[in-house]
This record gives structure tokens, sequence and C-alpha cells, in this order.
């Protein structure tokens, strides 16, 4: 079995960074698919592709203009665009009286469905919103589209947060303002990856899930989770190899996670049967191991389980003080998905001061020791729970 030291992780990451923009459809996605296809298959399980089809939204040209500015601008995923002539009127902070509406939101505002971001789109009057993604960087930092498969409100565009002061200002003096979008949909496909164990007739199996797509590079969004499950995988080939493996493995690291979790859909329409029939599935979320903000949030159905999970990752030399086991309801991402739809969870997430970023990259904002100590706590939670 290999190492799950730092230098490993350090190599790993490294490859993963390299393989470009890993957003759904794009050859970074293709190519950081295939990279773990290749690293899942030689840990002996039977390893494939669910194929998952989708109608890319491709940007033709996006911004705002006003007070003779223009501003460089993302629609959001889910929401339609403009009309050809775009659409102009006096702009005001939302709510307020004006055809264009501002609010400031951090990328973290559609984590789930149901959040604030979605209501107020859902009950504005406007014609279309103007967003400013908070981040600490001032960039650029998109907000995920949960209703990409139905798109729905205004028109909505998101600029940087380095414009929020003069945005403040222009929506309060009531500005004229023009916002315009062009998108066009190209059907394309991606994958899940996916690894297996044998079958076990009469036992629940466990499975091991982790998204693997973002809207960037995404490297210590995305690399720490994708890391942990390949150390999964690797236990599980261990155990089948020597014939201590008591109930089947299933992993699969799903794509679309950016556009409402569409690759995890496709997994739960392959395999609902997995939903109350899986004895956990451990869902490795965001962000597990950044250099930023070292915090772990472990949420599971029976909190017992959540203090063994901590339990491991201080024994693999993670900080105490930075693990905290928190209530189910706190959970989020395609964990949040799984719970709803019945399945058994235990999931992991971390914090990430530069989440959705374009600057969350190698080597400035991975903490490889954690990866590796994170990795080695699955590989062991995966040994105890199926041998």
């Amino acid at each position: 079995m290999i190492k799950l030291t730092s230098s490993w992780a350090t190599t790993k990451v490294r490859e993963f960074d390299g393989s470009g923009v890993h957003r759904i459809g794009t050859p970074g996605d293709i190519a950081s698919g295939e990279w773990l296809l290749g690293e899942a298959s030689v840990k002996a399980m039977a390893v494939s592709k669910m194929p998952v089809v989708l109608d890319r939204s491709i940007i033709d040209e996006a911004y705002l203009e006003c007070a003779q500015r223009r501003i460089e601008a993302l629609p959001l995923f889910d929401a339609p665009a403009t009309p050809a002539h775009g659409i102009a009127g006096l702009f005001c902070r939302e709510g307020g009286d004006g055809q264009i509406g501002y609010a400031e939101f951090a990328p973290n505002a559609a984590s789930i469905k149901g959040q604030p971001l979605e209501k107020m789109r859902m009950a504005t009057r406007h014609s279309a919103l103007v967003v400013a993604t908070l981040s600490n960087s001032g960039a650029l930092a998109p907000i995920n589209a949960q209703h990409f498969s139905a798109p729905f409100g205004p028109p909505v565009l998101q600029v940087a947060g380095m414009h929020c002061e003069f945005l403040q200002q222009q929506a309060a003096n009531k500005a004229s303002i023009k916002v315009y979008s062009a998108i066009r949909k190209e059907r394309t496909a991606s994958f899940n990856v996916e690894a297996s164990t044998r079958a076990f007739a009469s036992e629940q199996p466990l499975v091991i899930t982790t998204p693997r797509t973002g809207w960037w590079e995404s490297t210590a969004e995305r690399a720490g989770g994708m890391l942990a499950w390949l150390a999964g995988v690797e236990m599980a080939g261990k155990l089948q190899d020597e014939n201590r493996l008591q109930r089947q493995i299933l992993a699969y690291a799903t794509c679309g996670h950016e556009l409402g979790h569409i690759g995890l859909d496709e997994l739960i329409r392959q395999r609902a049967d997995l939903l109350t029939k899986a004895r956990y599935w451990l869902h490795l979320g965001a962000n597990l191991g950044t250099a930023s903000n070292l915090q772990m949030m472990i949420r599971a159905e029976n909190r017992d389980d959540g203090h063994l999970m901590r339990d491991l990752l201080i024994a693999e030399g993670y900080p105490a003080e930075f693990v905290a086991v928190e209530p189910m309801a706190k959970v989020s991402g395609e964990g949040h998905d799984l719970v709803k739809l019945g399945a058994k969870v235990l999931s992991m997430a971390g914090s990430n001061h530069y989440f959705h970023d374009a600057s969350d990259r190698w080597p400035g904002n991975i903490n490889t020791a954690g990866i590796a100590s994170i990795s080695r706590a699955v590989a062991r939670w995966v040994e105890q729970q199926a041998s």
C-alpha cells in the first residue's frame, strides 16, 4: 500500500492543479477525470466511467455599464440571459425602486437550495440583478448554480467584489445602468469516476463519494477530498487482496458540483437503491486540507460516529483544536442532497479563505500535511467499517 505522506500529497496535488481549470465540460475537467481514473485503476478495484451529458453554458459576453464605466461580469448559470439588446434602467439596492437591483453575497450563497439568494431571486420585482461576490482577494468568486437544470427568475450578473464600493454608491444614487449577457448552449459530456470491490449478497455496501469539478483549478477546494477518496479506494483494494473485506465498497467521484450536483443526480438515477441500502455514505466535501483555514467540520447521523472520525483525524496528526463535530442539520453540498434523499451520511468538510476564487491554487493555499492526515484517517475508517 502506498504511504499516505505529505510528500505523496504534494505530488498528487501538483498533478491535479496542473491539469487546468476544472469546470465541467472543459478540457481541464476531462484531463483531471482521466488522471483520477488512472490513479484509481492501480488499486486492484474495478474502475470505470459513468457518463454525464449536459448542455454546457458558453458565455459569449456579459457586462454592466454605469457612470461611463464597463465592468465584466459572469451570469449566474441557473438564470436566463438578458434580451438581445440588454436591460437598462435605474440602479438601486435590491428591493428598492429601480429596474435593476444590487446585492452582495459570499461565494457559498448557493451551497444548498433554499438559501437567501435563491429566495431573493424568487421574490424580486426587478428586471435584472447585479450580485457582487465577496472574497478575500476581491476577485470574482462564482456562485454555484443549484437550479442549472431548471433556470428561474430574472437575469443575474455576478461581478468581482472589488467593485462593491463603486456599485454601492451608484445604487444609492439611483444611477442609470445597463446589463447585458449573451449565453449559448453546447451539448457536451463529462463523467463520474467509479470504483468498486466485489459484491457481497447479504451485506450493506459502503459508499465513498467526493465532488471532483469546480469553477477554476479549485485546488484546495477539491484536491483534498479527491486524495482522501483515493486513500479509501487504496484501502478497499488492499482489504480485497488480503481477503479481509466483509462488505462491498463503492467509490464515486462526481462531476458538476458547481452546476447543481448533476453528477450526483446521475449517480442516484442509476443507483437509487444505494440511498437506503448502503451502511454509510462517506461524503468527502470541500476544502479538506487548505492552508488558509484549518477548520474541519464533521457531521454524522450518529454523533458517536462523528466523534470516531474526529478521533481518527487527531490520531493521524490533524490538529485537535481545528476539528469540530457539528449537527447534521449543517451539512452542505452533495452530503445535504444525500441526507434529504434518506441516505445515512458521514460528511467531512473544511474551510477556505479563497473559496471559489481563481487564486485557490498550488502551492499557496495547500496544506499537504493536513491532506495526508485526512487521507490516513479515511483509510483507517474504511478499514474499520469494511473488514
